[in-house]
């Protein structure tokens, strides 16, 4: 029993060494990388810290530590927010215009010109909605602000 055991610690030693290595347990490098996986026609962005991946949960709370990417991150919120809140305001006004077009059916003409206001609305929110997703680039920034944090530290040193 005793030499099983003694047998069980010697093959083990490569694996206790390495977890003794200081190199390996201190990893100065913080910065958040991206790193662009092909699936097919699709392609994923995966971020990871250190080599390891990291979670989007866990992203975001790293991004709140710090203020600069924290006010990136709620401007990046706030952007979704409103570019979601405009899809009400879309399907509300074309509802509107349908049924004002509807009251008005042996009027010729189309039917944005029987209700030509809410249509606009509709038009504008539609597209509205689609400009302020598309553009929104606040998360890039949080994680730029992120690095940025770690690249002033480097310097000072």
């Amino acid at each position: 029993m005793k030499n099983l055991l003694f047998l069980a610690l010697w093959l083990l030693r490569p694996w206790a060494a390495l977890a003794q290595d200081a190199s390996l347990a201190t990893r100065p490098d913080s910065l958040l990388k991206v790193n662009v996986v092909g699936s097919g026609r699709y392609t994923h962005w995966l971020y990871s810290m250190n080599g390891e991946p990291v979670t989007s949960s866990t992203l975001k709370k790293l991004l709140a530590k710090y203020p600069e990417s924290a006010v990136e991150l709620h401007k990046y919120r706030a952007q979704k927010r409103n570019a979601l809140l405009l899809l009400p305001v879309f399907v509300a006004s074309t509802i509107v215009g349908g049924l004002a077009a509807d009251q008005q059916r042996d009027k010729p003409g189309s039917n944005f010109s029987k209700a030509p206001l809410p249509f606009s609305i509709s038009l504008a929110a539609f597209f509205g909605s689609i400009a302020l997703a598309v553009s929104n680039d606040h998360y890039e920034k949080a994680i730029e602000a992120y690095n940025g944090h770690f690249h002033k530290r480097q310097a000072v040193r």
